[in-house]
């Protein structure tokens, strides 16, 4: 028998149900060569008490049997809130049954093997679909964790802004001097939770497709420059020295000012942010004519422009390097 090796060391359970003993004692002979735990079922109803009292990550689901067909049986595993994720394959000897592919794609079926099934295939369509279903699911997870870090980051300023007002109208008199700097900290507040809902309008149309970039010529050395100037307080207050490097004093590019102010101030920000007090933040800006190390050459045209932030700060993990353009993510 041709065996393949599991690309997860995590061992993950598979319910296979089916009333012809022959099948299930081969598909889990297949299945347990190649590192899967198996548990067994002759029917719908035995299947379901098994996923009640197992965790079970796939089901490989007979149509055709007695008391409870796969039918049936499916709608149920749909139904209960503990197992409606949960990926499920068809087996059927009848290939030409459209009406009944039909009906179990409708009921929620991720794929169909037709009988007799080959085991490099049952392997390779299982492994399939679990790897499927896992990155389904740590995409949710990361979806999770970002909307509680949105709800976070927009709570802090939420409640200064709210902590404010209740001092304003409580009837207590303030000097002139003190009511502008409570004034002036709800208004900073009100701008970075602003500052916020516009990073997520920006992802809502990233992923829509739907951005679109008004390109102007502009110097964008300038740009830089004024997006840095804006933000070089936060760097004064921690005594942060500032180093300008641009290989070029100008270059004129057809490019988004606006666009290209929130990145760099991103940028900026957060370098500050990682850096301790009296640190260092190196901004370079160079033309690439040849192929260099920050490009990768396959998806950038050159000759290109490389704008780099690089500052005495903690750094980013090694392995957290790999992550940085995943969604969601936050490292």
């Amino acid at each position: 028998m041709e065996s393949i090796t599991l690309s997860t060391s995590t061992q993950h359970s598979i319910l296979i149900v089916d009333d012809e003993i022959h099948n299930v004692k081969t598909f889990s002979a297949i299945l347990n060569q190649d590192g899967y735990k198996t548990f067994t079922a002759l029917n719908g109803q035995e299947g379901l008490d098994v996923l009640t009292n197992e965790n079970i990550d796939l089901v490989l689901l007979d149509i055709s049997m007695p008391v409870l067909d796969g039918f049936e049986t499916l709608k149920t595993i749909r139904e209960n809130k503990r197992t409606k994720e949960l990926p499920v394959i068809f087996l059927t000897g009848n290939m030409r049954d459209a009406h009944s592919m039909e009906e179990g794609f409708l009921l929620g079926v991720n794929e169909y093997l037709i009988k007799p099934i080959e085991a490099p295939e049952l392997v390779v369509r299982v492994r399939s679909l679990l790897r499927m279903s896992i990155a389904e699911k740590k995409l949710k997870q990361l979806q999770n964790d970002f909307i509680s870090m949105l709800v976070h980051d927009l709570r802090g300023p939420l409640t200064a802004v709210n902590a404010f007002v209740q001092l304003l109208q409580d009837g207590e008199e303030y000097d002139d001097e003190t009511r502008n700097e409570m004034l002036s900290m709800m208004g900073s507040s009100s701008n970075h939770m602003l500052d916020i809902i516009n990073d997520i309008l920006d992802l809502s149309k990233l992923e829509s497709n739907y951005v679109t970039l008004n390109k102007t010529s502009t110097d964008i050395c300038s740009v830089v420059l004024e997006s840095i100037a804006r933000l070089k307080p936060l760097a004064t207050k921690k005594e942060i020295q500032i180093k300008i490097d641009f290989a070029d004093k100008e270059i004129i590019l057809p490019i988004d000012i606006q666009k290209i102010q929130q990145v760099v101030e991103n940028l900026f920000a957060n370098a500050v942010k990682f850096t301790g007090e009296k640190g260092t933040i190196t901004v370079h800006i160079e033309i690439a004519e040849t192929p260099s190390p920050a490009l990768s050459v396959q998806t950038i045209l050159l000759p290109a422009v490389i704008v780099s932030f690089a500052d005495s700060g903690v750094g980013i993990a090694e392995d957290d390097i790999p992550l940085l353009f995943d969604k969601y993510r936050q490292v």
